[in-house]
């Protein structure tokens, strides 16, 4: 996840819109009135949100309703929410638990100058408050549920190029936490002492989807490339520039590719597949016996490889349970960070052979990759955690992590030039 600036974090606890934008809204889209708008006390880090209650009126589907109103922070103009919402629609209809799509604009030219999307409210809370209160047999029934989940998301239609998904089903562009969002281009690159006033989201970021693993890192290695070449904060990385671009000329090149560029864009088991990316307890809403009814926060969901760090729901799981505080993590804790994921691989195999056998064999990420594959995988990496660092400055991450990025990071960068031959 990249760092977002204290503005950007802060955009939740702001006001956004009055009562009577939220009235006139659902009044325009629904034909309905609030009878109540209140704010959660706990609220993400891309969207302000409301909790509605509508009024009771006959002949309107709605009616009497409690909506969710999830109005977006600006970050990556309309393919975050088209994003979100093609994955709601699609995964509704396949039956997976998530919310229902009430109404949606990706555009923020409207009256309410935001994206925003309105889903029909799931009034259960998160497993991340109510999981410690539940008892083993629960817990074990969760697994099995998250298993069940999987297994349905595997077998989904959907588009296998490297993306993200459009309203109508096909390939969108990637779309990542990582990338250079809009805010985040006006402070570090539009702003004195940077003055690159000419550069884009679409000169940052790579803004289309790709047929192939290596397609798909070559889009990102020149996107950095470019921001090293114009950068004043990133000089440090310049003298790569040439390794650099020899990277980028190989992975491009049509005819004269090298056999494991090859071997790597053909590789069925680097396909895209659909993966929600940030699947943990927090995104997961249940009720008190700890039935899941939905899975929520699908707008960095998308198209990937299975060897992913976050395409493992299990593993986004068990991450969070680590990441609990060890002096008030119930007893059951540690059990689960040391047993779910060898279950959760053990009960895939009686759910579904054929399932558990690919994912075991997608998600190797040494054998999927190979030697210079891995070496691709972390120059992406670690370059792009020293342009996150490097770009942002000590004054965001300190100078310990500024120290990080100019040695330890850099030297995997090297290192990783050395093994692909480009040095």
């Amino acid at each position: 996840m990249a760092m977002l600036h204290a503005e950007d974090m802060a955009f939740a606890t702001r006001h956004i819109l009055s009562d009577s934008d939220i009235s006139a809204l659902f009044a325009n889209r629904l034909g309905l009135l609030p009878t109540k708008i209140t704010t959660p006390t706990s609220q993400g880090s891309f969207h302000k949100v409301y909790f509605v209650s509508l009024e009771q009126k006959d002949g309107l589907p709605w009616s009497g309703k409690e909506m969710v109103l999830r109005v977006a922070r600006r970050t990556i103009a309309k393919t975050k929410t088209e994003n979100e919402i093609a994955i709601l629609r699609l995964l509704r209809a396949a039956r997976i638990p998530v919310p229902e799509v009430v109404f949606f604009c990706a555009d923020s030219d409207n009256p309410l100058k935001y994206e925003y999307n309105c889903l029909d409210r799931i009034d259960h809370p998160s497993l991340s408050d109510t999981w410690s209160s539940l008892t083993e047999a629960q817990l074990d029934s969760i697994l099995d549920q998250i298993v069940d989940i999987f297994v349905q998301m595997w077998t989904v239609s959907v588009p296998r190029d490297h993306g993200s998904l459009c309203l109508d089903g096909t390939n969108g562009p990637v779309i990542e936490e990582t990338m250079w969002t809009l805010p985040d281009i006006e402070r570090y690159f539009h702003a004195p002492p940077y003055n690159l006033s000419s550069e884009t989201f679409s000169t940052l970021n790579p803004i289309t989807n790709f047929g192939s693993w290596p397609d798909y890192i070559c889009g990102f290695l020149t996107k950095y490339t470019h921001i090293i070449t114009i950068h004043p904060s990133v000089t440090w990385l310049r003298e790569l520039l040439p390794a650099l671009q020899q990277v980028t000329s190989i992975l491009g090149s049509s005819s004269s590719a090298p056999k494991w560029v090859e071997r790597l864009r053909k590789a069925p088991e680097l396909r895209g597949r659909l993966f929600h990316r940030d699947f943990h307890f927090g995104n997961i809403l249940a009720d008190e016996k700890g039935n899941i009814k939905a899975v929520i926060d699908w707008e960095f969901a998308g198209i990937g490889p299975s060897f992913a760090s976050r395409a493992s729901p299990i593993r986004n799981v068990v991450g969070f349970l680590r990441c609990l505080p060890t002096s008030s993590r119930p007893s059951s804790t540690q059990r689960m960070i040391d047993t779910w994921e060898a279950e959760f691989s053990t009960r895939l195999a009686i759910r579904s052979p054929e399932i558990a056998a690919k994912w075991a064999q997608e998600s190797d990420r040494g054998s999927v990759l190979g030697v210079e594959g891995e070496a691709l995988s972390d120059l992406r990496e670690y370059l792009r955690s020293c342009l996150e660092i490097g770009v942002r400055g000590e004054e965001v991450w300190g100078s310990a992590k500024m120290k990080t990025a100019q040695t330890t990071y850099k030297d995997v960068v090297v290192h990783s030039l050395k093994t692909l031959g480009c040095s």
